[in-house]
């Protein structure tokens, strides 16, 4: 009797699970949906608020707050109003943050950090870049330490030394090969992990052409 009992709770267990997967699965995938889907601010921010959703209730999990963090720094870098933007690149690290809390010492939470503030260094170079340039610099010097083979990462460190080298005069041709290195890994760069992320390709193949 006792083993049949533990039996079927070991059966509800297992089948609890499965169903709790199935429907994270199903959320995240309408998510990337969307977010594949997506040209405009609001386009980012509607993906946005769908991971929000999902990072509120998987709080064990990482991936759905870095993709709540991903699409408010689309949607603060697509937006012109430079106090909108401050305030989505803030609610973006703040779901940063708590990505990180799940797993420290991420990568991939490091490069989108760097993203954002590059970003917040195009608004005025010439005030926000002491502050930021070095915030930038050192946490993307800490990722490429922890995987240098990462072309979010990659790329992003091209972004800041050519922005850091045409401030100053300087000739940005190491950071144009620095990119084209991150191009190529990209198209080799894959992970187990469901949901992963790929994105940057693009943004690698359009600042590319300031390197012809």
């Amino acid at each position: 009797m006792k083993k049949s009992i533990i039996l079927l709770i070991g059966i509800l267990v297992a089948v609890t699970t499965l169903y709790a997967n199935d429907k994270y699965t199903e959320a995240m995938q309408k998510g990337m949906d969307q977010l594949t889907e997506a040209r405009t601010p609001e386009s980012f921010l509607e993906a946005s608020n769908t991971f929000s959703r999902i990072a509120s209730v998987e709080k064990d999990k990482w991936i759905p707050a870095y993709y709540a963090a991903y699409t408010l720094t689309m949607y603060g870098a697509m937006n012109n109003d430079v106090k909108l933007k401050d305030e989505y690149l803030n609610r973006a690290e703040d779901f940063l943050k708590k990505a990180s809390a799940i797993e420290e010492e991420n990568v991939e939470i490091m490069a989108l950090q760097g993203f954002i503030y590059l970003i917040r260094i195009s608004v005025d170079p010439q005030s926000r870049g002491p502050e930021f340039s070095g915030k930038s610099g050192a946490i993307l010097a800490r990722a490429r330490s922890i995987d240098p083979q990462n072309p979010r990462v990659m790329h992003m460190s091209a972004q800041l030394s050519y922005g850091t080298a045409q401030f100053f005069g300087q000739d940005g041709s190491e950071a144009c090969k620095t990119n084209a290195q991150a191009i190529a890994l990209f198209d080799s760069f894959s992970s187990d992990i469901p949901f992963y992320p790929t994105w940057g390709k693009n943004m690698a193949l359009g600042f590319q052409e300031r390197c012809k």
